[in-house]
Parts: C-alpha cells; sequence; structure tokens
C-alpha cells in the first residue's frame, strides 16, 4: 500500500526550515505517511499509539522519537483514552539535517548508525531530562515570530544537544527489538545514585524479577547482570581517578564496590591495569 509523502511545504516554514508544534491527540488526525523531511517527536503523556513502518507501540510518556525521512508512521487513536494524549513534534529540513550532522560526525558521532537502523531511533528519557526537553522546545513560543533567524538557530541549538545527550551513546537495540521498559531502565541506571546502588536499584526501576532482569540482560546486551553493572562503576571509577583527587578506596565505595580487592579485580579485568597504574599511567600522558 502507498502512503502519502508529506513535502517540505507541508509542514517546515520556509523562512526557518522548521515546524514546532504541540500536539493534542483528540484534535489530531491518524493517517500513516512518509515525509521529505526529519522530525523528532517527544511524548508528554503516556499512551501514545505510534504506527511506525508496520508495527504498532504504545509509548511511554518521554519517549523521545527520531524519524527518518523513509520512515512511514502516524498515529492511532482508537478510544478516547488514547485519544486525551499529547506529543511535541519538531519538524526540520533534510538541509538542516545536512549541517547538523556534518558537525557532529566530525567528532565521531555515530550518525550512520541512526540513519541506517531498521526502525526509528528511540530512547525513553527520565523525568528530569524530559523536562529539559520540553523546557527547551517551549522556550521557542517565546521567540519573537518575526524573528526568523533567531528562531532558526535556537532550532539548530536544540537538535545538536538532542543529539548529544540522548542518540550518542543510546543502548544497542539488538535485533532490533528491545522491550522499551528495558531501554528506559538501561537510561536510568547511567545516573550514579542507580548504578552505585547495584541490581536491587535496577530491579526496582523495572519491575521485574532479578532472574527475570538477569535473562532480558544476557540476551540483548550478552552480559550477566552483574557484569552490566560493574562496567557502569569502574567506567565512572577511571573518570573519578583522571578528574579528581579522591583515593583509590574513597572512590571504590564512591561507586557501590564493597570490596577493594574486589574493585581492584573488576577494574583490572576492564582496563588490563590497577587503578593506580591507570591513574599514573594517563597523568603522565597527559604532562
Amino acid at each position: 500500500m502507498k502512503y502519502p509523502r508529506l513535502k517540505v511545504s507541508d509542514n517546515t516554514e520556509a523562512s526557518t526550515g522548521c515546524f514546532y508544534q504541540y500536539i493534542y491527540g483528540h484534535n489530531d488526525i491518524y493517517y500513516p505517511h512518509s515525509h521529505e523531511y526529519y522530525e523528532i517527536f517527544v511524548t508528554v503523556t503516556k499512551g501514545v499509539r505510534h504506527w511506525i513502518n508496520g508495527e504498532l507501540h504504545t509509548l511511554p510518556a518521554g519517549s523521545l522519537v527520531f524519524i527518518r525521512p523513509d520512515d512511514t508512521h502516524g498515529f492511532l487513536y482508537e478510544d478516547e483514552k488514547s485519544r486525551n494524549t499529547e506529543y511535541i513534534n519538531l519538524a526540520f529540513t533534510k538541509e538542516i539535517a545536512r549541517a547538523l550532522f556534518e558537525y557532529l560526525s566530525a567528532d565521531d558521532f555515530p550518525i550512520n548508525k541512526l540513519l541506517n537502523a531498521p526502525s526509528p531511533p528511540t530512547v525513553i528519557l527520565s523525568p528530569t531530562a524530559k523536562e529539559h526537553l520540553l523546557f527547551l522546545l517551549g522556550q521557542l513560543n517565546t521567540i519573537n515570530w518575526k524573528n526568523k533567524t533567531a528562531l532558526k538557530l535556537r532550532v539548530k541549538t536544540i537538535l545538536a544537544d538532542v543529539f548529544v545527550q540522548h542518540f550518542y551513546d543510546m543502548p544497542d537495540r539488538r535485533a532490533d527489538n528491545m522491550p522499551f521498559w528495558l531501554i528506559h531502565v538501561l537510561q536510568e541506571m547511567e545516573q550514579v545514585e542507580n548504578f552505585t546502588a547495584g541490581a536491587e536499584r535496577m530491579t526496582e526501576l523495572c519491575g521485574k524479577s532479578r532472574e527475570h532482569l538477569s535473562r532480558v540482560i544476557k540476551k540483548y546486551m550478552n552480559v550477566t547482570l552483574s557484569g552490566y553493572i560493574n562496567k557502569l562503576r569502574v567506567n565512572y571509577a577511571a573518570n573519578l581517578l583522571l578528574n579528581s583527587n579522591n583515593s583509590i578506596i574513597d572512590i571504590c565505595y564512591l561507586c557501590g564496590f564493597q570490596n577493594l580487592g574486589y574493585f581492584y579485580k573488576v577494574f583490572k579485568i576492564e582496563f588490563g591495569l590497577s587503578p593506580a597504574k591507570f591513574s599514573e599511567s594517563y597523568s603522565l600522558a597527559n604532562k
């Protein structure tokens, strides 16, 4: 079945190359379509039903989705509950996208991975990240509507922030079917207060049993639950060794390890050096 393809003139303003809109489900019309431009959208409320490339997903609040020109998508409202949903859409032209991607690619940003992914890249924002993005998007309404240059610059700034903050290190969705709840909990676990609290905190965040969580982590990430958490902890430890004057034993406990010997063992497996040698090696390299 052939779906309509929206033109740049349909949803972007010629003078700015972008278009921002706050969508209320009860005022929206659903139909599948593709378009000549790019867009991102973030769900304000839960329950937004997104039809994308032949699949239907019910998105939680804070879902950030990157739609490419060849993606076919739309929004489905089948009852009053699903119609009381909200999301924010930001469309931008290929010209803006090209300049953005060239800028990011100069620093080895994996843009090709995002552009060639089978399904639109999707991340679930933490409540704080969601509110921050909504604030940035909301500021677009405060710009004088006659000042097209200011609007275009602000949109470019927001897009750069979105891609660097949320799409640069997004979880790898193996087989492109990682559950949304797992994507969400992986992002939550990147917060210091969560990975230092360990597996107990992770099970609390996802509402699954430890056994089920362990199986799913192994399936989609090919790592054990403890291995995943330890990697987050030692990466944090490495940064503290380089960027703080904390002692090694203090860093051990700050990262959530309860045993100094185990910390040394895990750190050396990851980096091939003891924490002391790691710190010494990088300190000498930067002199």
